[in-house]
């Protein structure tokens, strides 16, 4: 039968009189002892229980016997003397084997764990420095553009400037146009007046002559 290592619970039972809490202890030494029906050789043997076995004390007899329960739930009487609490060193051993084992697996877990992360490590190192890279190529780019961004709105404003002077002068022209236009239908205008002042003064003119022209010829008449 294959050692085992059970930690049981504690569990308070309500015995009657002569019945104790029960409590786990293991078969002692080398050797085998008999689990029996009742407190005595001539009673039937149960199982035989090898050392280290745990088993639950459940009763207190007599004749130096103890009613106790395996781990399968088998329940019988052996005799106390080969009964101890402490742990048997087949157990402690045992168990600090499934310790190291479990250790030696951890480490090994650790191990492949301080690899990936090594690796991950000198991956994020190359990817940082690619990345810095990228990000200087990026800076001179931002530059470029900022470049043409700054020369763009300079010229931009030169236009802005530029189309307020043409909408000045064009305004300033349009003025002068108006100005120009006036003028020249002032001066129609005095033309106009001045031919008709000059056709008049001309048609005065040749009036007067012709009325001192008859006056002149009726003198004349009567002086024969």
């Amino acid at each position: 039968m294959r050692n085992v290592i059970l930690i049981l619970l504690m569990t308070l039972f309500i015995l009657p009189a002569g019945q104790s809490i029960a409590e786990t202890q293991y078969v002692s030494d080398e050797l085998n002892i008999t689990l029996r029906r009742g407190e005595g050789d001539e009673y039937k043997i149960l199982k035989m229980l090898k050392t280290g076995t745990p088993v639950e004390i459940l009763q207190e007899g007599t004749a130096n016997y103890v009613f106790v329960r395996t781990s399968d739930g088998t329940e019988g009487w052996v005799k106390k003397q080969y009964l101890t609490n402490e742990t048997p060193k087949t157990t402690v051993i045992a168990r600090l084997e499934k310790e190291r084992e479990r250790l030696t697996q951890q480490v090994s877990q650790l191990e492949i764990q301080q690899a990936e992360l090594t690796a991950s490590l000198e991956n994020s190192r190359k990817d940082l420095a690619g990345g810095n890279a990228a990000f200087a190529d990026l800076q001179k780019e931002l530059e470029k553009v900022q470049a043409k961004y700054d020369d763009l709105h300079t010229k931009a404003a030169n236009v802005v400037e530029l189309a307020e002077e043409h909408d000045r002068l064009k305004s300033h022209n349009d003025q002068l146009s108006a100005e120009v236009d006036q003028l020249r239908q002032e001066n129609e205008s005095m033309l106009y007046t001045g031919a008709v002042k000059w056709f008049l003064a001309g048609a005065g003119v040749l009036l007067v002559g012709v009325v001192l022209g008859k006056t002149s010829r009726k003198k004349k008449g009567f002086s024969y």
